[in-house]
Protein backbone atom coordinates (compact mmCIF):
# COMPACT_ATOMS: atom_id res chain seq x y z
CA UNK A 1 0.00 0.00 0.00
CA UNK A 2 2.81 2.42 0.81
CA UNK A 3 4.36 1.68 -2.59
CA UNK A 4 1.24 2.90 -4.41
CA UNK A 5 1.04 5.93 -2.20
CA UNK A 6 4.68 6.81 -2.99
CA UNK A 7 4.08 6.32 -6.73
CA UNK A 8 0.99 8.51 -6.55
CA UNK A 9 2.97 11.26 -4.78
CA UNK A 10 5.74 11.10 -7.40
CA UNK A 11 3.19 11.34 -10.23
CA UNK A 12 1.46 14.31 -8.58
CA UNK A 13 4.80 16.02 -7.97
CA UNK A 14 5.88 15.44 -11.59
CA UNK A 15 2.57 16.80 -12.91
CA UNK A 16 2.83 19.85 -10.63
CA UNK A 17 6.40 20.52 -11.72
CA UNK A 18 5.39 20.23 -15.38
CA UNK A 19 2.56 22.77 -14.84
CA UNK A 20 4.92 25.19 -13.10
CA UNK A 21 7.48 24.97 -15.94
CA UNK A 22 4.75 25.40 -18.59
CA UNK A 23 3.31 28.45 -16.83
CA UNK A 24 6.78 29.93 -16.31
CA UNK A 25 7.59 29.60 -20.04
CA UNK A 26 4.27 31.15 -21.02
CA UNK A 27 4.92 34.02 -18.60
CA UNK A 28 8.21 34.82 -20.36
CA UNK A 29 6.64 35.14 -23.83
CA UNK A 30 5.15 38.43 -24.92
CA UNK A 31 1.47 38.19 -25.74
CA UNK A 32 0.09 40.01 -28.75
CA UNK A 33 -3.23 41.66 -28.06
CA UNK A 34 -2.80 44.84 -30.07
CA UNK A 35 -4.45 44.72 -33.51
CA UNK A 36 -1.78 46.81 -35.27
CA UNK A 37 1.08 44.71 -33.91
CA UNK A 38 -0.69 41.45 -34.70
CA UNK A 39 -1.51 42.52 -38.25
CA UNK A 40 2.06 43.66 -38.95
CA UNK A 41 3.37 40.35 -37.59
CA UNK A 42 1.00 38.46 -39.95
CA UNK A 43 2.16 40.57 -42.89
CA UNK A 44 5.80 39.85 -42.04
CA UNK A 45 5.07 36.12 -41.85
CA UNK A 46 3.46 36.40 -45.30
CA UNK A 47 6.70 37.89 -46.67
CA UNK A 48 5.91 41.62 -46.60
CA UNK A 49 8.96 43.75 -45.82
CA UNK A 50 7.61 46.09 -43.15
CA UNK A 51 10.65 48.36 -43.41
CA UNK A 52 9.89 49.33 -47.02
CA UNK A 53 7.25 51.93 -47.74
CA UNK A 54 3.83 50.59 -48.76
CA UNK A 55 0.55 52.17 -49.78
CA UNK A 56 -1.58 51.92 -46.63
CA UNK A 57 -5.32 52.54 -46.75
CA UNK A 58 -7.14 53.84 -43.67
CA UNK A 59 -10.90 53.25 -43.43
CA UNK A 60 -13.48 55.50 -41.79
CA UNK A 61 -17.24 55.23 -41.42
CA UNK A 62 -18.77 58.67 -40.93
CA UNK A 63 -22.32 59.88 -40.31
CA UNK A 64 -22.67 62.46 -43.09
CA UNK A 65 -20.98 64.39 -45.90
CA UNK A 66 -19.88 67.19 -43.51
CA UNK A 67 -18.03 64.77 -41.22
CA UNK A 68 -16.49 63.07 -44.25
CA UNK A 69 -15.25 66.42 -45.59
CA UNK A 70 -13.77 67.30 -42.16
CA UNK A 71 -11.74 64.07 -41.90
CA UNK A 72 -10.72 64.26 -45.56
CA UNK A 73 -9.55 67.88 -45.21
CA UNK A 74 -7.50 67.24 -42.05
CA UNK A 75 -5.77 64.17 -43.43
CA UNK A 76 -5.19 65.68 -46.88
CA UNK A 77 -3.32 68.53 -45.17
CA UNK A 78 -0.96 65.88 -43.73
CA UNK A 79 -0.22 64.25 -47.07
CA UNK A 80 -2.93 61.57 -47.10
CA UNK A 81 -4.77 60.99 -50.37
CA UNK A 82 -8.48 60.26 -50.66
CA UNK A 83 -8.82 56.88 -52.38
CA UNK A 84 -12.61 56.68 -52.29
CA UNK A 85 -15.63 58.31 -50.74
CA UNK A 86 -19.02 56.60 -50.89
CA UNK A 87 -22.44 56.44 -49.33
CA UNK A 88 -23.03 53.26 -47.32
CA UNK A 89 -26.22 51.34 -48.11
CA UNK A 90 -27.07 51.25 -44.37
CA UNK A 91 -26.57 54.99 -43.98
CA UNK A 92 -23.58 57.21 -43.44
CA UNK A 93 -20.48 57.51 -45.57
CA UNK A 94 -17.29 55.57 -46.06
CA UNK A 95 -13.95 57.24 -46.58
CA UNK A 96 -10.68 55.55 -47.51
CA UNK A 97 -7.49 57.60 -47.15
CA UNK A 98 -4.07 56.43 -48.34
CA UNK A 99 -0.46 57.27 -47.59
CA UNK A 100 2.90 55.60 -48.26
CA UNK A 101 4.34 54.42 -44.96
CA UNK A 102 6.69 51.91 -43.40
CA UNK A 103 4.86 49.43 -41.18
CA UNK A 104 6.46 50.33 -37.85
CA UNK A 105 4.36 49.01 -34.98
CA UNK A 106 4.61 52.06 -32.71
CA UNK A 107 3.91 54.48 -35.56
CA UNK A 108 0.88 52.49 -36.73
CA UNK A 109 -0.39 52.30 -33.13
CA UNK A 110 -0.02 56.09 -32.82
CA UNK A 111 -1.98 56.58 -36.06
CA UNK A 112 -4.72 54.27 -34.78
CA UNK A 113 -5.05 56.30 -31.56
CA UNK A 114 -5.12 59.56 -33.53
CA UNK A 115 -7.59 58.32 -36.13
CA UNK A 116 -9.96 56.92 -33.50
CA UNK A 117 -10.00 60.33 -31.82
CA UNK A 118 -10.53 62.11 -35.16
CA UNK A 119 -13.38 59.76 -36.11
CA UNK A 120 -14.97 60.21 -32.66
CA UNK A 121 -14.75 63.98 -33.05
CA UNK A 122 -16.54 63.70 -36.39
CA UNK A 123 -19.20 61.40 -34.92
CA UNK A 124 -17.95 58.34 -36.81
CA UNK A 125 -15.71 55.34 -36.49
CA UNK A 126 -12.18 54.43 -37.54
CA UNK A 127 -12.23 50.97 -39.17
CA UNK A 128 -8.47 50.16 -39.16
CA UNK A 129 -6.11 49.92 -42.09
CA UNK A 130 -4.89 47.55 -44.80
CA UNK A 131 -2.24 47.53 -47.49
CA UNK A 132 -3.46 49.42 -50.54
CA UNK A 133 -4.36 47.07 -53.37
CA UNK A 134 -6.17 49.31 -55.84
CA UNK A 135 -5.46 52.45 -57.78
CA UNK A 136 -6.70 55.72 -56.26
CA UNK A 137 -10.24 56.64 -57.26
CA UNK A 138 -11.31 53.11 -58.22
CA UNK A 139 -14.11 53.19 -55.65
CA UNK A 140 -14.10 49.47 -54.79
CA UNK A 141 -13.48 48.66 -51.16
CA UNK A 142 -11.19 45.80 -50.20
CA UNK A 143 -9.52 45.35 -46.82
CA UNK A 144 -6.65 43.19 -47.92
Amino acid sequence: NMKWFAVLLVVIAAFSLMRIVTQWRRFGRPTVTDWDEQFIMQLRKAGVNAFEEHDVDFFFTLPDARATALVKQRLSAEGFEAVSEYANPDGGFGLDMRRRLRLVVREMQALTVRFRALADEAGGKYDNWALGTRPPGSGSRSRG
